[in-house]
């Protein structure tokens, strides 16, 4: 009985080596069965997907203000108007008329005095009763009071007021009021100022645009900036034109990040049919980036796990690598350009082959 144990238990561990034998031969042959693909590199050049808006160019608006401080009592125009140089777009209410003629009428008096001495310092210097320097000083102050009558007068002018040099007097009644008009003749992109409020010489009340100096706005987020620079070619399209790619460059790049959105504006410079866009047009970007030389290999050579791909890699004992790698690039062929191996690494080419059961 125990030899015949001893027999049986023989024939078992045999047939367990010859199973593990032809399992492991018939691995090495599964394996040398699977094709293999030796992955090559190629130069991709790559691209930033974004959005932006058709937008009035900074180099063809103008910043409207007023010359005197008051308030805003009319507004003639509203956002999209389009208008012509010398055009009204608001009024503005300015009390300070009368201190004004006054001031000048004083400046006036001021100046024909300075005149007359400066005149008769010119005589006396011939014949060396003044000094030189008593010859500039009433130059110089004579300058001066020429230059603040001058000044006030341009001031009244605004005020619609036509003065006579002689006698100061207007020949026109002035008013309070003053009458701001377009310097470009283009539409009107923005509305800064409202009826009641309060107007200086520094503050922007409104902004005229030419309608040819348009570029557009783009929002980038700040990891894909050192991939784009000044004079990278985009390609974009609109909901207008679904069947037309149109061209574009980039023209320069804010300094300042977004803090919230963590953004970059860029500013790209249309390069053809600018007559077909408006502002504000929604626009959809393609931003040519940097070249870099990627690893390439075919799409069935990847699988998808828990949310990553991976390739196969055969190993010399005949077993297969997972090893995961980063798609970068789609590539026509069936291709992928690929981060994660290198220039002459040996692949599985059907993935798939060793997922099933």
């Amino acid at each position: 009985m125990q030899r015949i144990i001893t027999v049986i238990t023989l024939l078992i561990v045999c047939f367990a080596f010859t199973n593990c034998g032809k399992s492991s031969q018939a691995d090495k042959e599964e394996h040398r069965s699977l094709k293999t693909h030796k992955v090559t590199v190629k130069e991709i050049r790559s691209y930033i997907e974004a959005t932006g808006s058709v937008q009035a160019d900074i180099e063809g608006t103008s910043k409207v203000i007023s010359h005197l401080p008051g308030n805003v009592s009319q507004i003639f125009i509203k956002v999209g108007d389009m208008v012509k140089k010398g055009d009204p777009l608001l009024v503005i209410k300015s009390p300070d008329a009368t201190d004004t003629y006054s001031s000048y009428l004083s400046s006036l008096a001021q100046f024909k005095q300075a005149e007359r001495i400066y005149n008769l310092n010119k005589q006396l210097i011939e014949i060396g009763a003044i000094t030189k320097n008593d010859l500039l000083n009433s130059e110089s102050i004579y300058e001066q009071m020429q230059a603040m009558k001058e000044g006030l007068k341009k001031k009244l002018s605004m005020y619609g007021c036509t003065l006579d040099e002689g006698t100061g007097q207007t020949s026109k009644q002035c008013t309070d009021t003053v009458t701001v008009r377009a310097t470009i003749s283009g539409y009107i992109a923005d509305i800064q100022a409202h009826v009641g409020d309060k107007a200086d010489v520094s503050t922007p009340l409104l902004t005229v645009a030419d309608p040819k100096n348009i570029i557009i706005v783009a929002n980038i987020y700040d990891t894909d900036i050192p991939k784009i620079k000044k004079g990278s070619n985009v390609i974009f399209s609109v909901d207008a034109y679904p069947d037309i790619n149109f061209k574009g460059i980039v023209s320069y790049m804010s300094d300042v990040s977004d803090i919230d959105s963590k953004t970059v504006k860029t500013f790209i410079k249309i390069m053809d049919k600018k007559d077909l866009f408006k502002q504000n047009m929604f626009l959809k970007l393609k931003i040519e980036g940097e070249k870099r030389s990627l690893p390439l290999i075919p799409q069935s050579a990847m699988v998808y796990k828990d949310g990553k791909f991976y390739i196969y890699q055969p190993l010399k004992d005949g077993k297969n690598e997972l090893k995961e790698v980063k798609p970068v690039k789609e590539l026509p062929g069936k291709l992928m350009a690929v981060e994660g191996i290198k220039e002459g690494d040996e692949i599985i080419l059907s993935a798939i082959e060793l997922e099933r059961p």
